[in-house]
């Protein structure tokens, strides 16, 4: 049996070879851009994606960093105050023990003038702080030493003083009569509105 006998030249079957490669060949490459392509879009859009999201990350940052900065401002004012409160605080524990050791002068003197009995006066009146509180040291002289007795006993009594000591008494001669110095310490009482002014 014979075979079909191929009459076309090898030039021809050469150039239709050729030009199937070439088909072959466009047809790849244009389906290798076509990937390209889609790849290049694929990734512009997830690249615009991450785009969008930083710019809105950024304004939230922005919006955050205003916020701190109004916090921080919120936070100084507070603690400002917070000083601000506690300095007021120590100047009304300084001014309320300034105010517990005021002492009330003309209650004292009108009380001493009241309890000074008959045939002794004052001579000198002075006071010094000791121990948290007021001590009195009073001079004066007497006619007798009953008149000083009856003085510490009315001190003592008065509800205005405590401690009343008789540091010395000195009897001294005069051609009218004789007269007797002393003195006394006493602590003041803290009575409230009456010794103290609050």
């Amino acid at each position: 049996m014979i075979k079909g006998i191929n009459l076309i030249p090898d030039e021809i079957k050469d150039e239709w070879r050729l030009r199937k490669w070439r088909r072959a060949f466009v047809l790849a490459a244009a389906l290798y851009l076509a990937f390209l392509g889609a790849l290049y879009y694929s990734q512009y859009s997830v690249v615009r994606e991450r785009r969008a999201e930083e710019m809105a990350l950024l304004q939230e940052k922005e919006s955050f960093a205003g916020k701190s900065a109004v916090y921080l401002e919120l936070s100084r004012k507070i603690n400002e105050t917070r000083l601000a409160e506690a300095d007021l605080k120590k100047r009304l524990n300084v001014t309320e023990g300034l105010a517990e050791m005021r002492i009330s002068w003309s209650t004292v003197l009108k009380r001493l003038s009241r309890d000074v009995p008959q045939g002794l006066w004052l001579k000198s009146l002075s006071t010094l702080d000791a121990g948290g509180g007021k001590k009195l040291r009073v001079l004066g002289s007497a006619l007798s030493n009953r008149a000083v007795a009856d003085f510490i006993f009315t001190l003592e009594n008065s509800g205005y003083f405590e401690n009343v000591a008789l540091s010395y008494t000195q009897k001294r001669d005069f051609d009218s009569g004789t007269v007797y110095d002393f003195e006394l310490n006493a602590s003041l009482k803290k009575t409230g509105e009456v010794m103290y002014e609050w």
